[in-house]
């Protein structure tokens, strides 16, 4: 290893610290201009030397290097590098760092100019800030003004709308901003005259004329708005005009002309006289009217005198409205005819009939002006009325006013206590005060039974056994010759079948989780368990209905299994044996219908198979005898069996070709290649089967009928040839 000699030992001149950047710039100039050479033993540790020429200095001079005791590879020796003066590097340095100084103030300046310049290009290029509307005052430019009129008018009210109007519509055609204020003026207006449609809408023509005459007529829209302000006011004059002739028609009770004046007004374009007006007056005049025909038929009524007419034409009257023009006139025969009425209703009462007195009583209003004896008449009626109206009686027979008497409302408590009150005020030397006392007795005691009614019905209304039995105790304390001892007696015999449901309803609901398995084991627990329940409860109807349920789906469990096997023979068509094996499902059983229906569809089947083989048979012998051997024509038809879809048919070709071949005793032989004999060789008709089938029964010896098939057909059989029709060749007996 190389030792270094350390530079500031070998020259005292480098004892300061200096600037390495420096001193390498200060060194590379100076070999550049060769003014100065660094000493020899001045060593730069950071630049490497090996480049650098070598110094020229004298051998004692030179620094001696002491060989390393350690045993590295020789280190190449660096060469010595060239520094200048002390003084001239620190001058170097100095003037390196002024000229920096005003490099990084030329850069500055530079910046300064250029971050100017961006700042007014953005400045001119960029919008100008939008005025504030909240400070715009008249001595405001235009353009503001205009702009704010413009955000005003964006809300679509009248009066903002309104306003942006007056600001330009006295702008001359030679305003910078008149093209602009008329875009805006026009749009104004239209959204003036929408405003303006509304009103009109809304039944408010004065508005409506009040807005459009804002829109000046500098608008463009100005001519478009006074021709809808004149259609509107032509509408509305027209409707005005209609709607008075019907209200005078109406009053001169002319009812056909004022409906004739509604159906005008529908005819109008605006929907306020169109619908509004015109269903308002055509109620109108439906309801004067029906008071002025109610008027005429209550005096029709009241003319005879008969106290229960004279109670109808009240009640006719007391239906006009006070509306209506008939209204004062009703009114004072309202209490003519109401004093009249009393008259005849105390003359009944002083006669011992009280019912009848009471009947027309309560038929005569309570707010007219009569004397005391009467008024505690009309009271005493109008509370014995109130009370039956709203309590019906408890044992009627009716079953819906039972079920109205057996629903315990407030209305009854109500009407009861409503009653009492008012025959309480009948003073003791008034006429009707004795009844009155009986009928007080009578509804006092039904307040105070309803009352234990209506508490007994709230406790059952919890539902549990305890408080329906608690609340049929509580019915049961009412006497049998209280007038609602039969309503005390229907609400416990109701909940006596809801507590029959509650000690029932555990056994059903027991039959039921065994008839879930839906086997026939547990079908059959269930039966069992429902039959527990005796014919005499609520539910045992219910629970039959169960059973029977029951019942049919044990059938089917049970036969489902042998339907299951006729319908798997058929599937393999074994039609017989799927026929005997549905047979065997009984008629009582809830599969019969089925199993019926499979059989005929599979006796179908067979029926058609049968057809179809038969009609083979018999095709293959006409062709036989087609051909001229009508023995063997005669053989093949004869293999059709009585029984056989087509053995009738069958029988008459047999029956032709036999006379044909044998000839006819009877008749002239044929001869077979005659057209005749041909053509019942070849075919015979359906239609003649039947005749054919006849001829032959009579005429076909048993010994021809032997020879051809073999086999002779007995007479029953030739009898019923002969009887049955054409129709019942394809189908079996």
């Amino acid at each position: 290893m190389v030792r270094q000699i350390n530079p500031s030992s070998a020259n005292p001149a480098f004892d300061q610290p200096s600037d390495d950047l420096a001193q390498r710039r200060l060194i590379r100039e100076s070999n550049r201009e060769g003014k100065a050479e660094l000493p020899q033993n001045q060593l730069i540790p950071s630049q490497p030397t090996q480049n650098r020429p070598a110094s020229k200095q004298p051998a004692s001079k030179q620094p001696v290097l002491k060989p390393s005791t350690h045993s590295h590879p020789a280190i190449p020796k660096p060469k010595q590098a060239t520094a200048l003066p002390p003084g001239l590097a620190v001058q170097r340095v100095i003037q390196l760092k002024k000229l920096w100084k005003w490099q990084f103030v030329w850069v500055g300046v530079l910046g300064l100019f250029a971050g100017t310049g961006l700042g007014a290009y953005l400045w001119l290029a960029g919008l100008p800030p939008l005025p504030d509307c909240r400070s715009i005052t008249p001595l405001s430019p235009d353009a503001n003004r205009l702009y704010c009129a413009q955000e005003t008018a964006r809300s679509g009210k009248l009066d903002d709308l309104i306003t942006g109007i007056h600001l330009v519509k006295d702008w001359s055609p030679s305003h910078p901003l008149y093209r602009n204020s008329q875009q805006a003026l026009a749009k104004w207006s239209r959204l003036v005259m929408l405003a303006a449609r509304d009103k009109i809408q809304q039944n408010d023509l004065k508005g409506a004329t009040e807005a459009i005459n804002q829109i000046p007529a500098t608008s463009p829209a100005y001519a478009e708005a006074q021709k809808a302000l004149g259609a509107w006011k032509t509408q509305w004059q027209k409707g005005e005009a209609l709607y008075a002739q019907a209200i005078e028609a109406m009053n001169q009770q002319n009812w056909k002309l004022a409906f004739d004046q509604v159906t005008e007004l529908g005819y109008l374009d605006y929907d306020y006289w169109r619908l509004t007006q015109a269903d308002r007056l055509s109620k109108q005049i439906s309801v004067q009217k029906s008071a002025q025909e109610s008027l005429q038929q209550a005096k029709k009524l009241a003319n005879k005198l008969n106290p229960d007419e004279m109670g109808a034409a009240i009640e006719l009257l007391q239906a006009v409205a006070p509306e209506t023009a008939a209204w004062e006139e009703s009114q004072r025969l309202l209490a003519n005819w109401g004093q009249a009425l009393l008259k005849i209703a105390l003359q009944h009462w002083q006669d011992g009939d009280e019912a009848g007195a009471v009947q027309m009583a309560a038929q005569v209003p309570m707010n007219l002006e009569i004397a005391a004896d009467a008024s505690d008449l009309v009271t005493f009626s109008h509370a014995q009325r109130l009370v039956e109206e709203n309590n019906p009686a408890p044992n009627s027979t009716n079953p819906l006013e039972s079920a109205i008497a057996r629903t315990l409302v407030w209305k009854q408590i109500w009407s009861l206590m409503e009653s009492t009150t008012a025959v309480r005020q009948i003073q003791p030397d008034s006429p009707v005060y004795a009844a009155a006392q009986l009928k007080l007795q009578d509804w006092q005691t039904q307040l105070r039974d309803l009352q234990q009614l209506q508490f007994a019905q709230t406790v059952a209304g919890f539902g549990q056994r305890p408080a329906l039995d608690y609340a049929v105790e509580q019915v049961s304390q009412i006497p049998t010759d209280h007038s609602r001892y039969g309503q005390a007696q229907q609400l416990a015999a109701s909940w006596n079948q809801r507590i029959q449901q509650l000690e029932d309803l555990p056994y059903l609901r027991l039959a039921q989780q065994f008839a879930a398995s839906q086997t026939v084991s547990g079908l059959q627990l269930a039966i069992a368990q429902a039959r527990v329940i005796p014919n005499s409860r609520v539910i045992w109807a219910e629970a039959q209905a169960q059973v029977l349920a029951w019942q049919q789906q044990i059938e089917r469990l049970e036969d489902q299994p042998l339907l299951d096997q006729a319908q798997n023979l058929a599937k393999a068509n074994k039609l017989d044996e799927a026929i005997g094996k549905a047979a065997e499902i009984r008629p009582e059983r809830a599969l019969y219908s089925q199993a019926q229906a499979a059989i005929e569809t599979w006796k179908e089947k067979i029926r058609a198979t049968l057809l179809a083989e038969d009609q083979a048979i018999l095709d293959q012998a006409r062709n036989a005898a087609g051909s001229g051997d009508l023995t063997e024509g005669i053989a093949t038809a004869a293999q059709l069996s009585p029984g056989r879809p087509l053995y009738l048919e069958a029988q008459s070709l047999i029956g032709a070709w036999l006379r044909e071949r044998d000839g006819d005793p009877k008749q002239p032989t044929a001869d077979s290649n005659s057209p005749l004999a041909q053509d019942s060789a070849a075919s015979v008709s359906p239609e003649t089967s039947s005749e054919v089938s006849s001829e032959t029964s009579s005429e076909t010896t048993p010994e021809a009928s032997s020879d051809s098939s073999g086999t002779s057909a007995p007479p029953e059989e030739a009898a019923n040839t002969e009887a049955l029709p054409d129709s019942t060749a394809g189908s079996t007996p």
